[in-house]
């Protein structure tokens, strides 16, 4: 009877938090040489169009420090550095300098990346958690729109080490997109069947599989319950 009781509270509790781990934004996209220029665009918009990771790089308009880094990024894409067909990069600013501000992001050669402002900070702080946060962010989101990782920059472009960091990190979800998580059952389908099977991981009653392991962070517990549950209400 308790094991029950306990299965019951982690679903409750689940199905009460599962919406704030699953983020998103659906804005204009302003950057004239975009292929997706006026088009309303965001994670959701993404995936819809079979890129399921977006690589969401936060930063002020009239800001150098702050386009150097986007222009690298931009490069990198260009240039598929990752998997293009699978991740997508997406710029989002705050309207900051004006039309001014974001000619000056969008004139630069090869800055044709998708990109949105926040001029409420809105998306800010929901990824970021205040619309005040600190600049030269980079927030990857998988294929369930879980922020999975997330980077702080402050240099004028990323070095050696912090390049290698974010491609392994896209790598890793791009790699995720082929392996279904949380199919525990291994039927080809995420349902509350799977969710008990979860929940049984996390009270010790089965063994640990990486298959459930939504966040990959080694573990499973109330999080990859909620995460997996987020993820059938998603779909």
């Amino acid at each position: 009877m308790m094991i029950k009781t306990n299965k019951l509270y982690i679903l409750l509790f689940a199905l009460f938090i599962t919406n704030i781990f699953s983020l998103g934004y659906s804005l204009p996209d302003v950057n004239t040489t975009s292929d997706t220029y006026q088009e309303i665009v965001g994670p959701s918009f993404f995936s819809s169009e079979g890129k399921p990771i977006s690589i969401n790089y936060f930063g002020w308009e009239d800001w150098g420090g702050w386009r150097s880094i986007f222009v690298q990024l931009c490069n990198l894409s260009n240039t598929n550095t990752w998997d293009t067909e699978q991740a997508v990069l997406i710029g989002v600013g705050v309207g900051s300098g004006g039309d001014i501000g974001l000619d000056g992001i969008i004139n630069i050669e090869g800055v044709n990346a998708p990109f949105v402002q926040d001029e409420t900070g809105q998306i800010w702080e929901d990824f970021l958690g205040s619309p005040n946060a600190q600049r030269k962010q980079v927030v990857l989101l998988d294929q369930n729109f879980n922020n999975r990782f997330q980077f702080q920059y402050d240099g004028a472009e990323l070095n050696e080490f912090e390049l290698n960091d974010l491609l392994d990190s896209i790598q890793l979800l791009i790699n995720e997109v082929n392996v279904i998580l949380g199919d525990l059952n291994n039927d080809q389908l995420i349902n509350l069947l799977d969710i008990i099977l979860l929940i049984n991981i996390a009270i010790d009653i089965s063994e640990y599989t990486s298959i459930g392991d939504m966040n990959n962070d080694g573990g499973i517990n109330i999080l990859d319950v909620v995460l997996l549950l987020n993820q059938i209400l998603l779909n």
